[in-house]
């Protein structure tokens, strides 16, 4: 085989390995964090929670996650009327902090 094939296989096996590895990367950041799987069956109490946020776009169920004092995360459905009521409390919260 001369050199000039060797260079050019080389180069072919470098754009291929950079490739995938370029596709494997774009993979894993596309995944979301975390998700909910697992919801709250009742209210939970809201002098327990310290913040919320939802879940990515990416997951499978939307969610809310409520988290608490402790450091605990609790997932709540967002189409209950007292999780709307939390994040309604918890918007004005932070936005009266801000100012």
């Amino acid at each position: 085989m001369s050199a000039s094939r060797l260079t050019m296989l080389s180069a072919a096996v470098l754009l291929l390995v950079c490739a995938v590895t370029l596709t494997e990367g774009l993979r894993m950041a596309s995944k979301p964090r975390k998700c909910c799987f697992d919801f709250a069956v009742r209210q939970f109490p809201l002098k327990r929670l310290e913040s919320y946020k939802l879940t990515s776009q990416l997951c499978s169920n939307p969610a809310v996650m409520f988290k608490t004092y402790a450091g605990k995360l609790v997932c709540a459905r967002p189409s209950e009327p007292w999780v709307q009521q939390y994040i309604q409390y918890f918007d004005k919260k932070y936005a009266e902090k801000r100012l």
